[in-house]
């Protein structure tokens, strides 16, 4: 991620090279800020065999802040300077993420080893790699084992952090669509009834039927009769004298309001009998999306509106984990919300008017959700009772009024949760929030944070 965002201003700020205004030294800011834990790692005994590169890094950090303040006060950028200033800055950017490297294999070798001085002094310091996720769970499970008094007090926060990162993940499932799963396979016969029950998002909106075939197999048909995307798996739990004509287990995204056939079953021995026993899931979305990075989506307010951030990615409250990438807007209640990118509405409620700073309040959030031609789902919660300006299955313009913001659900003020997502390819069951790119009069908003200010365009 640093390194996806370090060339992105470079190639941004070679852009405007030609401005006496730039101020290149603030491409240093983000490895210069690192300097102080690094400069404590040049301190630490585990560390010892790599102070010749901790050293590297430190001393290179100030010589090429001191070159891009020079280019800042520059009448004229004299382009052979600018570009041993970048060039420094790429391998500034290897050398943090190599120290990085090291520092997680030093603190893996004192877990390993049990040397708790090492992982005492290591984990003292504010490095990144602590809240990697396997990083973070490695070193909260020795301490625990090690620590029965809970003394270290910068562990004490990583069990806080994980702990909010599992409540946020579990508010994320509940509040953008639960996974539905060990749903029962129908026959052919039981799925007009099961269709006339059906309502949009409930757990039988997605049927999987199966039908004997003459070959004494049997031949297995998805339905999905939500107007949105869905990923479906499908796995058995026994097979008797059958093979399958897919490796299970099976993930099949099926578009909105369509069906198809996913799956025959083979009989192995046509002289023996056959059977099965299984059952399928369905989460909305597609795992399958690939998310169109280039995209600049707007800032869902109306133009020239100075909108500020309350919560941004990596927000100390509730994103996290896979919700990582979500903005909150804190705004009036009834501020009209326009739609960031154009799609086709899939998801929409209006008819709640409660809310509060409590997850019993979860289940009344007022939503739209817009799905997206990457097949990426745009995410607008909190909306006012009645607030909802759009009907499922219309399609949206870029720019067009969609909602009124509100405080609905679980929230602890009016404000407007914004996110883009797709289905987590690793679970294949939860939703996952992207990174994604907003127009400001400001410039292009990638990260997003608590207290930042932007003018929409």
């Amino acid at each position: 991620m640093l390194r996806f965002w370090f060339f992105l201003i470079i190639g941004m700020s070679v852009l405007h090279a030609a401005s006496n205004e730039v101020p290149f030294e603030t491409l240093a800011l983000p490895l210069q800020q690192s300097t102080d834990s690094i400069e404590k790692l040049n301190h630490s005994s585990a560390m010892q065999p790599h102070r010749l590169l901790i050293r590297s890094f430190l001393e290179g950090t100030d010589t090429t802040l001191e070159k891009g303040i020079e280019l800042s006060h520059s009448k004229e950028v004299d382009k052979d300077i600018l570009n041993s200033y970048l060039k420094e800055l790429r391998e500034l950017a290897r050398k943090k993420e190599n120290i990085e490297v090291l520092y997680r294999q030093s603190l893996n070798n004192a877990i390993a080893t049990e040397d708790k001085k090492n992982f005492e002094e290591l984990v003292s310091i504010p490095m990144d790699p602590l809240h990697n996720p396997r990083m973070r769970a490695e070193i909260i499970a020795f301490y625990q084992k090690n620590y029965p008094h809970h003394s270290i007090k910068s562990i004490e926060a990583l069990c806080d952090e994980q702990a909010l990162e599992e409540k946020s993940i579990q508010f994320a499932i509940e509040q953008e669509q639960a996974y539905e799963e060990h749903l029962r396979i129908l026959s052919r016969s039981e799925v007009a009834n099961a269709k006339k029950k059906a309502q949009i998002g409930s757990r039988n909106s997605v049927i999987l039927s199966a039908d004997p075939t003459a070959k004494g197999g049997y031949e297995f048909e998805a339905e999905n009769l939500n107007p949105y995307t869905v990923t479906m798996s499908i796995d058995f739990e026994s097979l008797v004298n059958l093979k399958t004509s897919q490796r299970l287990p099976l993930f099949i995204e099926i578009s909105g309001r369509s069906k198809k056939k996913v799956l025959e079953l083979f009989p192995i021995n046509g002289q023996e009998t056959t059977n099965y026993r299984s059952s399928y899931g369905w989460v909305r979305g597609s795992a399958f999306a690939v998310h169109q990075d280039d995209y600049i989506y707007n800032i869902p307010f109306a133009k020239g509106s100075e909108i500020c951030v309350s919560q941004g990615y990596h927000g100390e409250t509730s994103h996290k984990g896979l919700s990582a990438y979500a903005v909150d807007f804190p705004v009036p209640v009834g501020t009209p919300i326009y739609a960031a990118r154009e799609g086709v509405v899939v998801g929409a409620e209006a008819s709640n008017n409660l809310g509060g700073a409590s997850p019993e309040y979860r289940q009344y959030a007022n939503y739209v959700i817009i799905e997206h031609s990457d097949g990426t789902m745009g995410n607008y919660y909190h909306l006012k009772q009645g607030g909802v300006a759009v009907s499922i299955g219309q399609k949206i313009a870029k720019g067009d009024l969609i909602a009124y913001s509100g405080n609905t659900g679980y929230t602890s003020g009016p404000h407007l949760h914004f996110s883009v997502s797709k289905v987590d390819p690793i679970s294949m069951r939860r939703p996952m929030n992207l990174p994604v790119k907003m127009r400001s009069l400001e410039g292009i908003v990638t990260l997003p944070h608590k207290g930042d200010r932007y003018t929409v365009q």
